[in-house]
């Protein structure tokens, strides 16, 4: 990506107005949004490498240790490492929290962390907007019980796959609910994007066409107007702190030339994926902050979430016809059990998720949200030239257990009524992970959260947190939407306010 350089490359300006740390879809939305208002730079760990495959990236950054009920294992902490992060390669499925999963407190009054976001859905509802305005979300409206206020539909949906068509028949048969997965793959040419062709599968690839919509070419064609520069294969070590408290330049690592820097920013903003920007505060220790930045009430790391999530497939009958291989992920869902599920507690999402390897399966994809708790948390390991990066501890509240089984075994009614041999499998994250969030929470309390509702740090003033890292509550539907659009918001606010 021509657009990315090495560090050596980089103008070395003596101070920038902002420094992004972090080049996923939170991080290139914040830099996009302040690179109007003055001189930003932008740092990603990853090296731009598009043509490596997806499980060749996340092989090369198992580089951690997860501690948890299943014993002791590798670890990613990235849900994608690189330029765009794990939008490059995601299945397009761009859906809003719901407005009660912005305070989720009685569901989870178990919880040792306050699932309470600081601030609602009508306070995230314009950025939302605007993201769908700027990447068009092939959907319908009226068909989900649970959909929240938006705007008016931009694009039509797609059309169910023959697979989907099979999962719909169940769902009446059982009387639930159904509607058209909501994807950010143009169904018709939108923001100078092409429809899609469905020229093959979706998930874990790079699409093919441009259909599918992404962070990272709104910025990599924003124009010569917008002061950003974008370095690539750079590690931020530690941010230090002057005398006044104020962090004034991040230490990083030039891993393309072994090399250690200084930049020098006004504003800096964390968005390196939820347990790396957990991790950055924690190694940025300083008289001030012996424990780590924004560290003093030992909340840095603490309430960090999974996804708990699992796959249900039966092979499809051979009276069925299945007019072409899997290509779009998902192209039907349900949320009549988002919100309370037939045993009791907060539920999850149901939906298709084709397997592009197996062409002849029906599979569906099930997933709730997890308890917040300030045990389950990351941190540095210790200094090891060979030892892992990160550590992580977590263990699965077993009111989640419960719920993922009763989600699982809906699943799996629903597939029985269209072949015979219904498997079904839970995931636990044991080596790798995905929808990771938590650990810089947000609110209005310094000794109970990291950050607050702007984003910035309680003990420092000039640090912001734009990624999952922020998120009090982690609900079961897919976060990227709602990373984009807390990223826009803080940002926005930030270049405003500075």
């Amino acid at each position: 990506m021509k657009h990315f350089v090495q560090l050596s490359q980089i103008p070395r300006s003596p101070d920038y107005d902002y420094c992004v740390i972090g080049g996923g879809p939170a991080g290139l939305i914040a830099a996009h949004e302040l690179s109007r208002r003055g001189e930003t730079l932008l740092l990603e760990a990853g090296a731009a490498s598009p043509e490596s495959s997806y499980s060749e990236l996340r092989a090369a950054t198992t580089d951690s240790v997860l501690v948890s009920d299943h014993g002791v294992h590798p670890a990613n902490p990235w849900t994608l490492r690189g330029p765009g992060g794990g939008m490059e390669r995601y299945a397009g499925i761009l859906v809003r929290y719901r407005a009660q999963d912005f305070d989720r407190s009685a569901a989870f009054a178990h919880a040792s962390a306050d699932p309470r976001w600081p601030i609602g859905y009508e306070d995230l509802r314009p950025y939302y907007d605007e993201v769908e305005r700027r990447f068009g979300i092939a959907r319908t409206t009226g068909l989900d019980p649970t959909e929240p206020p938006s705007c008016a539909p931009l694009l039509p949906p797609h059309p169910p796959s023959a697979r989907a068509e099979l999962i719909n028949e169940a769902f009446d048969e059982l009387g639930i609910g159904h509607f058209p997965t909501p994807l950010g793959v143009n169904s018709r040419p939108f923001a100078r994007r092409p429809a899609c062709t469905r020229c093959g599968p979706c998930n874990e690839t790079l699409c093919r066409t441009g259909a599918k919509a992404s962070v990272l070419p709104l910025v990599l064609g924003s124009g010569s107007e917008h002061r950003l520069r974008l370095a690539h294969a750079v590690t931020a070590e530690a941010l230090r702190v002057d005398p006044s408290g104020r962090v004034s330049a991040v230490e990083c690592l030039d891993t393309v030339r072994g090399r250690h820097a200084t930049i020098r920013a006004r504003h800096f903003v964390i968005a390196a994926g939820a347990l790396n920007s957990c991790a950055l505060l924690l190694r940025s220790t300083s008289r001030l902050h012996p424990h780590g930045l924004a560290n003093g009430n030992d909340q840095v790391g603490r309430g960090i979430q999974f996804k708990l999530t699992g796959y249900a497939d039966v092979r499809a009958p051979a009276s069925a016809q299945l007019r072409e291989s899997p290509t779009l992920f998902s192209t039907t869902a349900t949320t009549d059990f988002y919100h309370r599920l037939p045993g009791g507690g907060c539920g999850g999402f149901l939906y298709e998720a084709s397997a592009s390897d197996r062409p002849d399966t029906i599979r569906l994809h099930f997933v709730v949200s997890e308890t917040p708790m300030a045990e389950n948390s990351v941190a540095p390991a210790p200094s090891s030239a060979d030892g892992p990066n990160v550590v992580i501890r977590h263990r699965t509240h077993r009111s989640d257990l419960r719920r993922l089984r009763s989600l699982r075994s809906i699943a799996v009614d629903t597939l029985a009524r269209i072949g015979r041999g219904v498997r079904a499998q839970e995931e636990f994250n044991a080596t790798g992970m995905a929808h990771l969030a938590g650990g810089c929470r947000a609110g209005t309390d310094p000794r109970t959260s990291v950050v607050g509702p702007e984003g910035r740090l309680h003990q420092c003033d000039n640090v912001y947190v734009a990624d999952s890292a922020y998120f009090p509550y982690a609900a079961a539907a897919n976060p990227t939407m709602t990373v984009i659009a807390n990223a826009l918001r803080i940002s926005r606010q930030l270049a405003q306010h500075s």
